[in-house]
């Protein structure tokens, strides 16, 4: 079941942007948001936040539109062509935290400042952009799990144990929402629940994961209470 020995596929740049079309398109759309709000005066941070919340839901968006509709068979497919490191996860994860941390900073800091509207518009992209950087960290995840999962050219290398009801055979191959599930039990508790993991590739994906999600959790606990009591 080791997926050590796996060899990426090399593939052309066209291919690749083709591949992560979706993450391709919420960075246009939010590049584009971003841009667009330069004549409106807002500070640099709050338009690029802003543009970061509309990619981010763009993406979010198609990915749950695609774990909805998409079949074993597909994941299979894509996973035989889509590979994505774990640097590049890594590098996803920080620029979620990193902008949590930013809305917290800027958002929330001049919200004591404002008043009225303005400071509950301060507050709620501060609270949007947490929330659906969160969120964006689960669905990368979920997304490596399942392709690990089936692995090398599509076929079924595992990792994953799933828990079976009597009522579903045995062999019922998980799809998206399954290993979204799983993500999202880490991401919450930084621990796996009734889903036992078997391969070594998967455990250290894993422990980077709880890793990460622990200290998104408790950097924004802290530097939210912290803002609050600043502001009150």
């Amino acid at each position: 079941m080791a997926t050590e020995n796996r060899q990426p596929l090399r593939m052309m740049p066209v291919q690749i942007l083709t591949l992560h079309r979706k993450l391709v398109i919420a960075c246009v759309v939010g590049a584009a948001v971003a841009l667009l709000l330069t004549p409106t005066g807002l500070r640099l941070p709050t338009q690029l936040l802003v543009g970061w919340n509309v990619g981010i839901a763009v993406d979010l968006i198609l990915a749950f539109s695609m774990m909805r509709r998409t079949d074993v068979a597909h994941i299979k497919r894509r996973a035989a062509q889509v590979d994505e490191s774990a640097l590049v996860i890594l590098v996803l994860s920080i620029g979620a935290t990193l902008a949590s941390l930013v809305a917290i900073v800027f958002e929330l800091g001049a919200s004591k400042h404002a008043q009225g509207v303005e400071a509950a518009l301060h507050v709620l992209l501060a609270t949007t952009t947490i929330l659906l950087s969160w969120t964006f960290m689960q669905s990368i995840f979920s997304f490596h799990y399942a392709h690990e999962y089936y692995g090398e050219r599509g076929g079924k290398i595992g990792g994953l144990n799933f828990p079976h009801d009597d009522q579903i055979a045995k062999d019922d191959e998980p799809d998206y929402l399954d290993f979204l599930y799983f993500a999202l039990v880490i991401g919450m508790t930084s621990q796996v629940s009734d889903v036992a993991i078997t391969s070594k590739v998967i455990r250290r994906m894993a422990a980077l994961h709880g890793v990460l999600s622990f200290f998104f959790n408790l950097t924004v606990l802290a530097l939210t209470v912290n803002m609050v009591s600043n502001i009150i």
